[in-house]
């Protein structure tokens, strides 16, 4: 993870595109799959870390069983396999739903390993050096720093709801608790809003027009050279 974590962040943003660019265009079954492949190989090889994907499985599922149910309902290609009333099931459904489900999973992972693979503050500098506005670009920044810390305020309530006798183990507890944790966790939502924009304003944030960083991107010939690999990768697999 160290060696990505020196990658410059516009070289992930192109490998991302191309995989995401080249599942949305291809029309093979095979192709998607390998797409799939692909991040998950490069994920082993740079960071050997595969527990976000993990965690992903079941809005996945979730994902695929809706359109898989679609396809079975609405697409029309092929022969007339089953009819009940106005259901009519074809033999098209299954393969255009295959091709669907990889498809939404590959775009999905390769978003997911840019994100994992990219610091805010990267994120934020390739903004920067693309002319946005450093008060918007750090936007991206608060916005990643944000979400871990309200993980640990939900996870703070549901502790304190299972000491007062509420179950919070299992998805099945935890969705019929979430009347009970969704107004402690707005309260603590705009607090901790609160509190970031008084610390922003007490800083000075946004007075002055440029604003210094620790760090500076610079891309290297390597990374050009796989930028242009990539392009061709894309070029020559979607269009020859």
């Amino acid at each position: 993870m160290a060696f990505i974590g020196k990658i410059d962040p516009r070289t992930k943003l192109v490998w991302c595109l191309t995989l995401i660019l080249t599942a949305l265009l291809s029309q093979n079954l095979i192709q998607e799959i390998g797409m799939i492949a692909l991040v998950m190989i490069t994920d082993c090889i740079f960071s050997n870390h595969l527990k976000k994907y993990k965690i992903l499985l079941p809005v996945m599922l979730l994902v695929a069983s809706q359109i898989l149910l679609i396809q079975l309902l609405f697409c029309r290609d092929g022969e007339l396999v089953w009819q009940w009333g106005i259901v009519s099931v074809y033999t098209g459904a299954i393969p255009v739903a295959a091709l669907g489900i990889t498809r939404t999973v590959a775009i999905t992972f390769a978003a997911v390993q840019f994100m994992t693979w990219t610091s805010a503050t990267d994120a934020a500098l390739m903004l920067i050096a693309w002319g946005v506005p450093y008060r918007y670009a750090m936007l991206v920044v608060m916005t990643k720093r944000f979400f871990p810390l309200m993980q640990k305020e939900y996870l703070a309530i549901s502790e304190s709801q299972s000491v007062r006798g509420y179950p919070s183990e299992g998805i099945k507890n935890r969705i019929k608790n979430l009347p009970l944790t969704f107004m402690p966790l707005l309260y603590r939502t705009v607090r901790h809003t609160s509190d970031i924009a008084l610390s922003m304003e007490l800083k000075g944030y946004g007075r002055s027009k440029q604003r210094t960083f620790g760090k500076q991107l610079h891309l290297k010939s390597w990374e050009m050279i796989s930028m242009m690999f990539c392009t061709l990768f894309f070029i020559t697999v979607n269009f020859i």
